[in-house]
């Protein structure tokens, strides 16, 4: 899909979703699968710490890389908030 460029006024191509290889994308459901019923906010920083981007957790979650970057913010924030607490 094209979109003129603000600045230049030239078409520009909109950006596309990171894609994952076979297996990686296959071994991001297998961990999915496994999490069951886990929330959304475990089963994202899993896919995380596995090294995927907002992007592509969101691909594999069906929803909104803005969705995952709100909720990993969410969850460092709260994670931040247990170091402090249990510095006292």
């Amino acid at each position: 899909m094209a979109r003129k460029s603000p600045l230049r006024g030239k078409a520009t191509k909109a950006p596309s979703a990171p894609v994952l290889t076979q297996t990686d994308a296959l071994l991001a459901q297998i961990l999915l699968h496994v999490m069951g019923d886990a929330g959304q906010k475990k089963k994202a920083l899993a896919l995380r710490n596995a090294k995927l981007s907002n992007a592509e957790i969101a691909g594999l979650m069906g929803t909104s890389p803005e969705v995952i970057g709100s909720v990993l913010y969410q969850a460092r924030r709260e994670r931040g908030a247990g170091r402090k607490r249990s510095k006292r």
